[in-house]
């Protein structure tokens, strides 16, 4: 198990094939155990993208309505409120695992 923080742009490459999608993919194999944390602003950052996406014709009217409509941001995350918030979580882990 390992724990992640990724912005928008990270998250995206879960819903549209891109480059490193393989390797963001693979942070949500549920045999790993991951725990993801974002920011409460990507769910509006996504959509963001996959409408530009969609304006560009690099994914389908299809596609981008179904993104939107799965809701697809809030399916399997930790919300952290602010990097403030993220920090206070993270820090005493981090302290942790470097005396390990």
């Amino acid at each position: 198990m390992a724990i992640y923080f990724i912005d928008s742009s990270a998250l995206v490459k879960r819903y549209i094939n891109e480059t490193g999608s393989v390797w963001v993919l693979g942070l949500f194999d549920l045999t790993v155990n991951n725990e993801v944390f974002i920011a409460a602003i990507t769910d509006v950052e996504i959509i963001a993208a996959i409408t530009r996406r969609s304006h560009s014709g690099s994914i389908s009217i299809t596609d981008y309505q179904q993104l939107v409509a799965d809701d697809i941001v809030h399916e399997h995350f930790l919300i952290t409120w602010s990097l403030n918030h993220l920090a206070l979580i993270l820090l005493p882990l981090l302290k942790v695992r470097a005396r390990a």
